[in-house]
């Protein structure tokens, strides 16, 4: 967290402080969203339903008693606003800073670059031709395209869900079924399909069963645990370090924490740089 109260910071201590407390309240997000899906969760606002169908297999499925709260998504929203903003606010500090005019030079054209291609970065490069080469070498070194695993850059996945929910409407967020673990009396009980993790919809089957003749689940000869998490309904499985498929950072609350943790070394580290840049500039006059 940037020291607005240093004297180097005088000309942008208003941006530093609104930087600092766009970060902080994307942690204030953070904690409520987490708060809001306990509450959630501890109402029990799940059930699970046992049909028979005609072959004798017994399908458990989900019911739903309680949808998901609208909160959710409008913190989720809020959230990726905040740390979207800091980012902004950070490259105009950055520009005052180096440039010693507030508004700095370009000041309507300046946003933090995230792009996807090398060519959507050279296509927007006039934007930053105002700013010394040090920063705009820093800035495009730590583009999504340049990342070695692009699908888990904080900066890409923080694009892609700011520019959904800002332009289109809020994020759609499902119950996600992360973990599925079954004990049963195997003399009685023959597991058909045990399942797996992924989106589930009220209604939708979780495991299938074949039960022996005249015998009833009970919690005696059958156990089924279940853990649900929230998750963005859109989120891709990409290519992480394991070399395997699966959600960027694993579940959501840890994909939040990984973007608040990028966004505030990024923007602190621009602005050292761009305080570097000025002390050099001081000396050389």
């Amino acid at each position: 967290m940037l020291k607005s109260h240093l004297p180097v910071f005088e000309p942008v201590e208003f941006e530093i402080r609104l930087l600092n407390a766009r970060v902080d309240r994307a942690k204030q997000h953070f904690e409520a969203f987490g708060h809001t899906w306990a509450e959630y969760l501890a109402a029990r606002p799940h059930s699970l339903d046992h049909t028979v169908e005609e072959d004798g297999v017994v399908v458990l499925r989900l019911l739903r008693r309680t949808p998901l709260p609208v909160e959710l998504s409008l913190v989720f929203g809020e959230f990726l606003y905040e740390l979207r903003a800091a980012l902004d606010n950070c490259l105009y500090a950055a520009a005052v800073l180096v440039s010693g005019e507030n508004p700095p030079p370009s000041a309507t054209r300046l946003e933090w670059p995230i792009r996807l291609t090398p060519k959507e970065w050279k296509d927007q490069s006039k934007r930053y031709q105002d700013l010394p080469l040090e920063l705009v070498e820093a800035l495009e070194a730590i583009q999504p395209y340049q990342a070695e695993l692009p699908g888990w850059n904080s900066l890409g996945i923080l694009h892609d869900l700011a520019r959904v929910d800002r332009h289109r409407s809020p994020h759609g967020l499902g119950l996600y079924l992360a973990h599925l673990r079954m004990a049963f009396d195997r003399s009685v009980i023959e597991v058909v399909d045990s399942g797996r993790p992924g989106f589930v919809h009220h209604g939708d089957e979780i495991v299938r069963l074949r039960v022996g003749h005249e015998v009833e689940l009970s919690p005696e000869n059958f156990d089924l645990k279940m853990e649900f998490e929230v998750d963005v309904t859109d989120v891709p499985e990409v290519l992480g370090p394991s070399a395997s498929l699966g959600r960027p950072w694993g579940p959501l609350h840890k994909r939040m924490r990984a973007l608040i943790k990028a966004v505030d070394e990024y923007t602190t580290a621009l602005i050292a740089l761009a305080v570097e840049h000025r002390g050099g500039a001081c000396e050389g006059r």
